[in-house]
């Protein structure tokens, strides 16, 4: 905006209209860009539209959250095969921001009601096929199956992006009778997620 005024306790815009509160981005130093809830305080004059404000609210900024994982062992090794379809730990932690995902229980909480997206990638000898889901809940969301290929390593991916509300949860899982590659250093075999933006009651 053309017509800053400092310091930041007054701030005066060339507007043609008064509102009595506005959600807004601010320039307010070069390179300096924050949002603030606005309360008009007085209309300085209808001549040249100028409105001073002097009451600055900050707007609560988005969460950040963002985790990848990986499943730690001393030793190349295989999880499974197992007699019944297997919750996953990936109890390796490499990024996890806002600590919604637990290593302990492999699973992911969500802090707030958004959508998220989420990816998983697997390894495994080619001896036995792998089988991966993703569980929103009890629910089966998106899955990869890789037969027995006859070649040394198979490898698998899939992503999918989720609306969660506060407290749901996302889970990997190992099908019935498959394996995956779990090594000491690589990191083949991850499970990954993070929001792309909250949603409030009023989102569509």
């Amino acid at each position: 905006l053309p017509c800053h005024v400092y310091p930041v306790v007054q701030l005066c815009l060339c507007l043609c209209e008064l509102w009595e509160s506005k959600e807004m981005t601010f320039d307010i130093k070069k390179g300096l860009v924050n949002t603030y809830l606005i309360e008009t305080s007085q209309l300085l004059s209808q001549d040249n539209c100028c409105i001073t404000f002097t009451s600055f609210t900050p707007i609560s900024q988005s969460p950040k959250v963002a985790f990848t994982a990986s499943m730690s062992n001393t030793e190349d090794t295989h999880r499974g095969p197992f007699s019944t379809e297997t919750k996953l730990i990936f109890d390796k932690v490499l990024t996890n921001i806002g600590n919604a995902y637990d290593p302990v229980t492999g699973v992911f909480t969500a802090p707030v009601k958004g959508v998220y997206y989420f990816r998983y990638s697997g390894s495994a000898f080619s001896s036995h096929d792998m089988g991966l889901s993703i569980f929103k809940g009890t629910a089966r969301f998106v899955s990869s199956y890789e037969y027995n290929s006859g070649e040394r390593n198979d490898q698998m991916s899939n992503g999918a992006v989720m609306e969660l509300d506060v407290g749901e949860e996302v889970h990997m899982r190992l099908w019935i009778r498959t394996w995956i590659f779990v090594d000491p250093r690589y990191n083949y075999s991850t499970f990954t997620g993070y929001l792309l933006y909250p949603l409030d009651s009023t989102s569509v």
